[in-house]
């Protein structure tokens, strides 16, 4: 099997890959109205063309570097993403779940996401290599067995672009999640610059916006530049933004009407020239806010001041629309609304949705993987039932804070007073409400350890009570026993 049937498949694959390209004309025509395809008028004239703007390292390091919108467009999602955090659910001790979040945050391995995130939102990729202790092969499979404790010392991040090469060799096999990915990756390490072939199931895949299949091949397995469908929007703002300040400055045009000016100029020796020049430039040097203006009486003077009537309506569309190719609210964007529209909460709930949606698309995967190594590096196993739970993303303010502590405390006090459930859940209900609500903060753990010593000795004071009770009864039914006998 050659390259290309590694990449492609077979020659039947590239023959339909081959008929998918032909233009398919079942569409609206009217050639008498000169209307619809084929007929001879401006919107017929118009192409998409295909870019790949993702191609072009420099331009998006220099968009990065130096426009302020296209690096909020990157960092922004990516942010929200990451800043509130997560938890992990188990039923393992609260003792090892503080032991893997402790490695997480001691490597700062939050950090590397965060920065892989970002690289693979602005080149189309990235890659987050975890650097664990006594592992010399790297280019065989990871085997989280042989994760030694304590071997995990965090990773670096390499984007597309500086030190990464897939190999063309994919991974076949059907049980592993990389299927369909490359097999290898040649990788660079920019601190000590050496190369590693370092298998795919000891990597971590950041990739940017998804493409279909034909593209991927194109972009080697990679996604697109989130810059990528917004740079002719910002271009057109920015064009926008650069004619509105140019403007400024032709706002108020003078004009003197000087007589024979052309003919001076035209017909005058240098000297004659020279004469015109200076006398002009005394004229200008004359006039300010505070100076005079003098000239001969045939020669007149004029201001002419531009209008900027609907200019901003205009600059605004583009904010408008920037916005909605990249997905964020224009006060998130831009630190402001346009004039008569609010983003408003259900604006700012579809942005949240958005970046929650992100969260499980981009990041869950990525992070499970994380966590199992550091899993095994902190605690030397990794949980069955471990599962990660975002924090939300969405902070409320202290009124609906104490609201949503209401709805949420009020079903468990209810279920307590009916005796459906005891304290100890209570209380660990109520903790776990924590970050959701703000409240709680004062019950910890031995707390709840604390009330757990007490219910149990309430019950066993219970079951001493009953006993005594049942010894009582039997020794006055034993009596009567007696009595009845004598």
């Amino acid at each position: 099997m050659n390259n290309e049937e590694k990449i492609f498949g077979t020659n039947e694959n590239l023959t339909k890959v081959e008929n998918v390209k032909n233009k398919a004309r079942d569409t609206y025509s009217n050639l008498l109205a000169n209307l619809g395809l084929g007929a001879n008028n401006i919107s017929e004239s118009a192409r998409y063309i295909m870019t790949r703007f993702t191609w072009d390292y420099q331009t998006l390091n220099t968009l990065y570097r130096n426009n302020w919108i296209a690096k909020a467009i990157i960092d922004k999602p990516n942010n929200e993403m990451v800043k509130n955090g997560f938890e992990i659910q188990s039923q393992i001790e609260q003792e090892k779940i503080t032991k893997i979040m402790s490695a997480y945050k001691r490597t700062k391995t939050n950090s590397r996401i965060l920065e892989a995130l970002k690289w693979s939102s602005l080149y189309g990729g990235a890659l987050f290599v975890p650097l664990i202790e006594g592992q010399e092969d790297l280019s065989e499979p990871l085997d989280y067995d042989t994760i030694d404790i304590d071997s995990y010392k965090g990773g670096f991040v390499v984007d597309r672009w500086s030190g990464v090469s897939p190999s063309l060799e994919l991974e076949e096999d059907i049980t592993s999640p990389d299927f369909g990915l490359p097999k290898y990756y040649i990788v660079t390490d920019n601190t000590t610059n050496k190369t590693y072939t370092v298998h795919g199931s000891r990597v971590i895949r950041f990739v940017g916006r998804e493409l279909p299949y034909i593209e991927q091949l194109s972009e080697t397995y990679w996604g697109a530049s989130e810059l990528e469908h917004i740079y002719t929007e910002l271009k057109k703002r920015d064009d926008t933004s650069a004619n509105i300040s140019y403007l400024i400055f032709l706002a108020n045009v003078r004009v003197l009407k000087y007589e024979n000016l052309s003919q001076l100029i035209g017909l005058g020796d240098q000297e004659a020239v020279a004469q015109v020049y200076g006398t002009l430039q005394e004229i200008n040097r004359l006039m300010s806010n505070t100076g005079i203006f003098v000239t001969d009486p045939e020669n007149t003077f004029e201001t002419h001041q531009y209008s900027f009537t609907g200019i901003n309506d205009v600059y605004e569309s583009f904010m408008l629309d920037i916005a909605g190719a990249a997905e964020i609210p224009c006060d998130k964007l831009f630190g402001r609304s346009p004039n008569g529209f609010n983003s408003g909460d259900m604006v700012l709930q579809v942005y949240y949705d958005n970046i929650q949606e992100k969260q499980e698309s981009r990041l869950r995967q990525q992070l499970e993987k994380i966590i199992k190594i550091i899993s095994m590096s902190s605690i030397g196993l990794i949980p069955e039932d471990i599962e990660i739970m975002f924090n939300p993303i969405r902070q409320s303010d202290d009124t609906n804070r104490a609201t949503l502590a209401a709805q949420l405390s009020q079903p468990l006090f209810d279920a307590f007073d009916r005796g459906l459930i005891n304290k100890t859940i209570v209380l660990r209900e109520l903790k776990a409400q924590q970050k959701l609500t703000g409240l709680w903060s004062n019950i910890s753990d031995e707390y709840i350890a604390q009330t757990i010593e007490e219910e149990e000795k309430e019950k066993e004071e219970e079951r001493n009570t009953e006993i005594e009770m049942q010894n009582k009864l039997k020794e006055i039914v034993e009596q009567n026993k007696i009595k009845e006998e004598e």
